[in-house]
């Protein structure tokens, strides 16, 4: 099923006057045949080219092939421009793949890879294994709360904020509204976890940076004895963690009640 939109000739006007752009659904059996170019398969756009047996092929296949032949059948007799398909091709318009998430973008194709490539209403996805749900943010988070119960936690950018280190968490920016996932599952001897940005396939490469902490103390010793037994609280630094390519971690040492002097 393809929506299409093209100058269709209204109900009351009289033959050979100009009809009214409509927009309407019709089904169009064998999509490729129709539309595509016989020779690469890619999608027909103007200018368009066809040959006495029926070959229509694109530009691009043209100017590959050259000598005004076509590029199917080697056939230069009668070969070149069909402007009745360049016309009707003028006048299709076809639906945004997000029409489903409310865009209203009817375009020519050569014209919607491009729009696609930054519509507004290109969904997430629901981290619930096995939902499948799809929206956009605001409805992703209600969809979150109402039918799986998760709570969804507030942040504002370069500030500290706590969460359960033992269950998956949404957190949203009040900056911008972008949405993450602190995912928690058990891990040998603890719980692993893992941030990620749940954004759409068309936004921009990664853009963020995060630190998880977690309280410790230090246990006072002489090594009168040596070190003993291994600590039972530990920070394990996958080897493949990103970032950690020269073996240095941050450290920050603080102690109870001590104020740093303004500077």
């Amino acid at each position: 099923m393809a929506d299409i939109m093209h100058d269709m000739p209204h109900a009351n006007k009289e033959l050979g006057e100009h009809g009214r752009t409509g927009e309407f659904s019709v089904r169009i059996d064998d999509y490729d045949r129709l539309f595509t170019c016989k020779a690469c398969r890619r999608m027909l756009s103007p200018p368009v080219y066809q040959c006495p047996f029926a070959h229509v092929t694109c530009s691009r296949c043209h100017e590959e092939v050259g000598d005004n032949r076509c590029s199917c059948c080697g056939s230069g007799n009668g070969y070149g421009r069909n402007r009745v398909v360049e016309e009707f091709l003028g006048r299709i318009r076809f639906s945004c793949r997000n029409k489903v998430h409310a865009c209203e973008a009817f375009l020519p194709h050569h014209e919607m890879r491009e729009h696609e490539q930054t519509c507004r209403h290109e969904p997430i996805f629901c981290p619930v294994p096995q939902c499948g749900f799809a929206s956009r943010a605001v409805a992703l988070t209600s969809h979150l709360t109402l039918r799986h119960h998760w709570d969804t936690i507030r942040f504002h950018y370069d500030e500290n904020f706590r969460a359960s280190a033992f269950t998956s968490t949404i957190f949203q920016s009040r900056d911008d509204g972008e949405l993450f996932f602190l995912d928690s599952f058990s891990e040998g001897r603890g719980i692993a976890l893992s941030m990620i940005c749940i954004r759409p396939e068309n936004a921009r490469e990664q853009e963020f940076v995060y630190e998880l902490k977690t309280p410790s103390t230090a246990r006072n010793t002489s090594l009168r004895h040596g070190l003993g037994e291994k600590e039972k609280v530990f920070l394990l630094v996958p080897k493949d963690l990103p970032g950690t390519e020269d073996g240095n971690v941050e450290v920050c040492i603080r102690k109870f009640g001590h104020q740093r002097d303004s500077v």
